[in-house]
């Protein structure tokens, strides 16, 4: 997968609205990247609805527990300004956002909690691998490597976002 034509520079934000996290709004800003913060209350919108700001929030989410985890997720960005976020973001030295992905072609339908899902099958199977041990779900890896998931244990700073040979295959 190339490009996607997304607003070029959105980054949707899960759990990053506290007061720790303004150096890192400033960060985007400064970057001319649109931030969009994301409430429980739009997880049941696709990926690609939130990245284009479209789709109505649920009337009543009060039974919608917010993602566990900070994460974010990165739309329309080429692969040098990905890269230069993720430096700038390791520089500035913030609290840490375990779960990152960028929008692909395989998740662009998912909505927050599917992708948050495979978010945590991704950072298990890089954990067992780690520890010299077979990933638990052999079956969940065809998607993982598109997601481009980063935690904190992983460098953030080779996200994939190109075919991977199981893609083209």
């Amino acid at each position: 997968m190339k490009n996607m034509k997304f607003k070029s520079g959105t980054i949707l934000m899960y759990e990053c609205s506290g007061p720790e996290y303004s150096k890192l709004r400033q960060i985007f800003a400064m970057l001319r990247l649109r931030m969009r913060p994301v409430t429980p209350d739009k997880y049941h919108l696709t990926l690609a609805e939130l990245a284009d700001g479209k789709g109505d929030p649920l009337e009543d989410a009060s039974d919608v527990k917010p993602v566990p985890e900070r994460m974010l997720v990165f739309c329309g960005l080429n692969q040098v300004l990905l890269a230069q976020v993720l430096e700038v973001i390791r520089l500035a030295k913030l609290p840490p956002i375990p779960m990152k992905a960028v929008l692909t072609m395989n998740n662009l339908q998912w909505n927050t909690m599917q992708l948050y899902e495979e978010l945590c099958r991704e950072r298990e199977a890089v954990q067992a691998q780690q520890n010299g041990q077979a990933p638990a779900e052999a079956g969940g890896e065809e998607n993982a490597e598109a997601e481009a998931p980063k935690t904190e244990e992983t460098k953030p700073e080779e996200p994939k976002t190109e075919e991977t040979p199981e893609e083209k295959a």
